[in-house]
């Protein structure tokens, strides 16, 4: 069967063939090629290469897998509709009608429709979507997406009709949708939901008759995973604490079901048993998941993996992280209970916010206070009563109660309106986990909050630079990011100016002429860990930026980049930089060429971010880190790969295997104390490692010590560190916390 685009009416020649073709219902959401081939419009009519010889009969539509020609009343027998049967004794009073919201499916052939109808039940937003897969004999493949905004509902005895304008992932000129929903009694089988399109104008194009599905608008796989010594969350009951909303016990997936989504249980769960004590680190939950969550795979589908755990080497304030944002992303996450474990209501509540929070990010949605990240962008909403807001940064405006308690008091346990329409009704690729990276969200243009401002009575100063303003191709590009308190005032401990901590944005201007918003490849949800600073105080923090979660190698042209950073800080005010200015230099011998095509693999940037791992999933990465420093030692670049080799030496690795089995790397403190320490004393100088990172390195180093029993060898290294950072003046934030 060939049909040029979906929503363009079929001729009779392809009715026949459909007639003939096998029925039988396909798994949509499993086959993700692309489309190959000119991509036709699924709206525009196909040619007929048949003139049909007899009109069409109700027996001729039936079969024809939901693609119904759009022909004459005088040519087609309208299907009958199904008269009630009645009840062989009268009923007191009338049963109450099916609600027509759900999802629907037409019947495989040229193209299957996935219809989806929210115009009644539980927070109905009065839109339609759907999402067409083109059949052929031997794939399944994602056409596009479509879906209607606002529609019109009018309800007869006999049917419910909805109309509406769609938007649609393809050119088309059949953009008018029409359902049709027979009216069906409660104990009544689902009636089937016929689709019309056609033009403004009103030219009929494709029908579609779909059958019904399903109450829930998506079905999602979600395999939990637990770390041994971890008790999973199972429920909370909103009455155990004041909040807003009607009383219920709540589940993550008892959430999920209430914004439409349904999440099943594979009942694939195992324990991930590791040592007492372990500490995840973003390179071993990446490998944790893609070795153990059985349904990974490189692609696009509706699975995700969620990860109960204990703590994460970032600390206690660290509650959760989405950290798939390499290769195909958002397909795993995990929440830390190190600091909710006591089991009360107040902790009970947290587990449940916390795994919702973050399997939300799993489905591309961004924090309440990032919304001018998504795309296309929309404006912050700080004031969301929403499962993706942070409690503590709660601001209705106004002049009304703000912060945690105010949030808790008000929220009812639900994703806000816009969140509700994204997961029910965004284009398919924006939604399902493995579909569009995680911040393919950012605009294209400097936003709002990255504007020169009028005037700035805040008392704080933010300020950026290079580390290096002259890098070579290929060299790992670090950021030092300053914030100064003119006067006293809360803000943000310096750890979280970090921009994967996301109170920190930074755009790029590229010498190619596009502007990044940057999306650390892993951002992480902490608790805001709030000090009191004033009287000039500075609050330094470095940050490699070379590797972002959407273009991946954000510095690969030489040519003059353009930086400037924005902070979101805790009183609401957003703090602008002045522009930092980067030239990045073209390679000058074979051995800059060389390093640059190493350094510059997209698996490289994921390890250096990561500084370093043992996945076998980031193997190449690895070994181009291996190699600068084996065959170029004396490159400039080196010092970045022994800084990367020698953390992941410097800490313990967990290998979890596809059975559950973790088997344990233990530290090996020789290669990163040769590692580390050639780092460093390359750096104590004005070349080599900034000396943020120096002071951080010496002090990573110590605590491994510690954790070994080594003390000697720990107070000697925090003893180097501090000695240094006197030398070279830092500020008294920076001593204290070598202090800490």
């Amino acid at each position: 069967m060939t049909v040029m685009e979906p929503n363009a009416p079929v001729t009779d020649a392809e009715l026949a063939t459909a007639d003939s073709a096998d029925t039988d219902t396909v798994d949509t959401t499993v086959h993700m090629e692309p489309a190959t081939g000119p991509r036709s419009d699924p709206s525009a009519p196909a040619a007929a290469s048949v003139a049909p010889e007899t009109p069409l009969t109700a027996d001729d539509m039936s079969p024809a897998n939901g693609h119904i020609a759009a022909e004459t009343t005088d040519e087609i027998t309208p299907i009958p509709i199904p008269r009630p049967v009645p009840f062989p004794q009268p009923m007191p009073f009338p049963l109450p009608y099916r609600m027509a919201s759900g999802r629907y499916r037409s019947r495989p052939i040229g193209y299957q429709l996935e219809l989806r109808v929210d115009i009644d039940g539980t927070r109905p937003l009065r839109r339609l979507s759907g999402d067409y897969y083109s059949i052929s004999e031997s794939a399944v493949t994602y056409f596009g997406s479509w879906t209607v905004d606002a529609v019109t509902v009018r309800t007869s005895r006999s049917h419910v009709t909805v109309v509406g304008t769609a938007r649609t992932t393809w050119p088309t000129t059949f953009t008018i949708a029409t359902v049709t929903i027979p009216r069906a009694h409660l104990g009544r089988p689902a009636p089937a939901a016929t689709l019309q399109w056609s033009t403004p104008s009103g030219a009929k194009g494709a029908r579609y008759q779909c059958m019904w599905e399903s109450t829930s608008f998506r079905t999602v796989e979600l395999e939990e995973d637990c770390e041994s010594g971890v008790a999973p969350f199972r429920s909370y009951d909103t009455r155990s604490l004041p909040s807003g909303g009607a009383a219920r016990t709540l589940s993550v997936a008892g959430a999920f079901a209430e914004a439409g989504v349904q999440m099943l249980d594979t009942g694939g769960g195992n324990v991930v048993n590791t040592p007492s004590g372990y500490l995840w680190t973003n390179a071993s939950l990446h490998h944790a998941m893609q070795a153990h969550f059985s349904r990974w795979q490189e692609r696009p589908q509706y699975k995700v993996w969620l990860l109960h755990a204990r703590a994460h080497e970032y600390g206690v304030g660290l509650r959760g992280i989405m950290f798939d944002q390499q290769g195909l992303q958002r397909q795993g996450c995990a929440s830390f209970y190190q600091a909710i474990s006591s089991g009360s209501a107040q902790n009970q509540r947290e587990r449940l916010y916390v795994n919702v929070h973050e399997l939300g990010h799993c489905f591309n949605l961004f924090h309440s206070f990032h919304k001018s990240y998504m795309n296309p962008p929309l404006p912050n909403r700080p004031g969301a009563l929403s499962w993706m807001n942070y409690p503590q940064n709660y601001n209705p405006g106004g002049g009304a109660p703000s912060g945690t308690a105010a949030f808790w008091a008000a929220f009812g346990f639900e994703f806000d309106t816009l969140e509700l329409a994204h997961l029910r009704h965004g284009f398919r690729n924006a939604v399902i986990m493995g579909g569009n990276p995680f911040g393919t969200g950012a605009a294209l243009e400097v936003g709002e909050e990255f504007l020169d401002r009028v005037s700035d009575t805040s008392g704080l100063r933010l300020s950026i630079a290079p580390a290096d303003p002259r890098p070579l191709l290929g060299m790992p590009i670090v950021l030092n990011i300053t914030l100064t308190a003119e006067r006293t005032q809360q803000v943000h401990r310096r750890d979280q100016l970090h921009p994967k901590y996301g109170f920190v944005h930074l755009a790029v201007s590229r010498p190619r002429g596009d502007v990044i918003v940057y999306q650390p490849p892993v951002q992480h949800c902490a608790d805001p860990a709030l000090v009191s600073s004033g009287h000039d105080d500075v609050l330094p923090i470095s940050a490699y930026i070379g590797y972002d979660a959407v273009v991946g190698q954000l510095f690969d042209d030489p040519g003059t980049y353009r930086i400037r950073a924005s902070y979101a800080a805790p009183d609401g005010t957003m703090l602008v930089s002045d522009t930092a200015t980067l030239r990045v230099v073209a390679p000058r011998t074979s051995s800059d060429d060389q390093v640059a095509d190493l350094l510059l693999r997209d698996q490289a940037g994921m390890a250096l971010t990561l500084l370093g791992s043992d996945s076998p999933y980031l193997a190449d990465g690895t070994n181009a880190l291996e190699t600068v420093v084996a065959e170029h030692g004396e490159h400039p670049a080196a010092v970045f790969a022994r800084l990367a080799l020698g953390t992941n030496a410097a800490r313990p690795f967990a290998e979890v295997d596809a059975t559950g089995a973790v088997r344990m790397r233990e530290r090996d403190l020789t290669r990163a104390d040769e590692l580390l320490g050639a780092a460093v004393d390359a750096s104590r100088g004005d070349s080599g490692l900034d000396d943020l990172t120096v002071y951080e390195t010496l002090g990573y180093l110590a605590s491994s010590h510690d954790a070994e029993g080594d003390t000697d060898r720990a107070r000697e290294l925090r003893h180097d560190a501090a000695t240094l950072a006197e030398s070279k003046h830092a500020p008294t934030s920076v001593l204290r916390s070598l202090q800490e």
